[in-house]
């Protein structure tokens, strides 16, 4: 395990929180990547925690642990976008900084490793809640590399419009970077569901052309979408190595048959047009 201090628990949304993370080890993450995070447990909130997590933390020597989805990172220092949903996530939220953080493991491939660049002409991220942290992480290292990595479309899904984050920094690469990028929010309180009609001709709104063949699409959020947009891009024809993901929760819900056929429709439908 590497052990850490926590620079910063920054509020970047409503109830969306960016932990900064510091380390004096060397460490080699990637946005997308999965690691165990532990926090000690606040003794003025045991009588809170569920059994599960008390079970775990004493089984770990008193520290609270969950896997979590690195968003940025550096040889030192590594940032985390988390979501307010229990007492885990809001100890780390109200977290001082300089708290004791320790963290270990690495699982998942990162985001822009599982993007054949070769192959790719137009990359598409999609994302629900927190899920955009890594994208934004994704992105931010893509821009870098000029023109060695294909053009990227975000689509972004919020409930509300106080949970977007990094608006602002959002709107300044897709100013800098217009060729290169481009992003979008979907409000599911005020538009529907990202799977409504509507909503799902976003994935062919594009500046950048490219074919099913050879856009690569990323799903990480809520496991609903993710399950719906996977199988509807299958349903449409793209490779299935042109697909990756990750589910935050909600894996076990039951897929919508006709979000699929909405999905598969949108993505089929610029490719017909060119017949």
């Amino acid at each position: 395990k590497f052990q850490a201090t926590l620079r910063k628990a920054e509020s970047v949304g409503n109830g969306s929180v960016m932990l900064r993370i510091e380390t004096q080890d060397t460490v080699d993450y990637e946005p997308g990547h999965v690691l165990a995070l532990e926090i000690q447990a606040d003794d003025s909130s045991e009588d809170d925690i569920d059994q599960k997590t008390s079970d775990d933390a004493q089984a770990n020597g008193g520290w609270m642990r969950g896997p979590y989805t690195v968003s940025r990172s550096t040889d030192k220092s590594l940032d985390i976008l988390i979501k307010l949903v229990g007492l885990k996530s809001k100890r780390f939220a109200s977290a001082e900084p300089g708290t004791a953080l320790q963290f270990g493991g690495k699982f998942k491939v990162p985001i822009l490793e599982g993007i054949s660049a070769e192959t790719t002409e137009r990359v598409v991220l999609v994302s629900t809640g927190v899920g955009v942290g890594p994208c934004i992480g994704a992105i931010e290292k893509a821009l870098e590399l000029d023109d060695s990595f294909p053009p990227i479309d975000l689509i972004a899904s919020y409930r509300t419009e106080e949970e977007v984050v990094y608006k602002n920094e959002l709107d300044e690469l897709q100013k800098l970077h217009k060729e290169k990028f481009s992003w979008k929010t979907i409000i599911t309180s005020e538009q529907g569901r990202l799977s409504s009609d509507s909503n799902v001709e976003e994935l062919s709104d594009t500046a950048f052309e490219a074919g099913i063949e050879n856009t690569h699409y990323h799903l990480i959020g809520n496991g609903q979408m993710v399950s719906e947009f996977k199988a509807g891009l299958e349903k449409a024809g793209v490779p299935e190595d042109k697909v990756t993901l990750e589910m935050y929760f909600n894996h076990k819900a039951e897929m919508d048959t006709e979000a699929v056929e909405r999905i598969a429709a949108a993505v089929m439908e610029p490719a017909t047009a060119l017949l």
